[in-house]
């Protein structure tokens, strides 16, 4: 087919045009179609994982209903090295620290709360995380560690700055140091949504508080439950707080 001398003129600059920049062209597209492909091959995959772990962790809470401690230790275990990168790797952390709190096993119990902060990726529960190693760390009156685990902390919600400062009140009060307890609960109130049945009981533990210069005295015992309570529930209502201030 004859071509005349502007369409022979036109052909020839794509020739050129194509041999300069064909092969980086191709490697693009090449590199798009790889994108996608990768992105959508991520997807299926972290979708597949996510419905086996909410499988595991069904025959988990059926584990923990019937006390079966050898089933929580085994599914738990599974759970965090498997499905740690899911929801589930932190509630079944959760799980097995509760567990190991309430038989005794304190080791094992500051061990998988520290997993979650160290390892989670969301902050909702390394929040909780926190404030229940901190409860550990307390009644072993480790209150250093206690106090630089929660000052570690930045809140990026209200409610987790929230349970942060109502457990930081709590070490101080501990430490005698109920100015800054006082401090720490006022933060907290003035964190919390109007209404938070948690600012009602921080008030109730600023009045309980002495004045700097007496005796400490404790919070109510109805408070420092019913604030542990929903500390716990926060986030990962399907994982219980564990036993003594250890959820809180």
């Amino acid at each position: 087919m004859a071509y005349n001398l502007e369409e022979q003129e036109s052909i020839d600059n794509l020739k050129g045009w194509w041999e300069k920049w064909g092969t980086p062209v191709l490697v693009v597209i090449t590199l798009a179609c790889v994108g996608v492909a990768g992105y959508n091959g991520w997807k299926w995959w972290n979708h597949r994982q996510t419905a086996k772990a909410s499988v595991a962790y069904v025959a988990l809470e059926t584990a923990v209903n019937n006390q079966d401690g050898k089933n929580i230790k085994s599914i738990s275990d599974g759970l965090i090295d498997q499905y740690g990168s899911t929801v589930y790797g932190p509630m079944a952390a959760f799980v097995a620290a509760r567990y190991a709190a309430d038989n005794g096993d304190i080791a094992t119990a500051k061990q998988k709360l520290q997993w979650v902060v160290d390892h989670g990726d969301r902050k909702e529960f390394e929040a909780i995380a926190r404030v229940r190693l901190a409860g550990l760390l307390m009644d072993e009156k480790a209150y250093d560690k206690a106090l630089t685990l929660l000052t570690g902390f930045t809140p990026s919600t209200d409610t987790e700055r929230l349970v942060i400062d109502d457990r930081l009140g709590d070490v101080y009060q501990a430490m005698g140091k109920n100015a800054e307890a006082r401090k720490a609960w006022q933060d907290g109130i003035a964190a919390a949504r109007d209404g938070d049945p948690l600012q009602n009981l921080l008030r109730l533990k600023l009045d309980s508080l002495p004045e700097d210069g007496t005796a400490a005295a404790p919070a109510p015992a109805a408070a420092s439950a019913a604030a542990s309570s929903a500390a716990a529930s926060a986030p990962a209502s399907s994982a219980p707080a564990a036993k003594s201030s250890a959820a809180g």
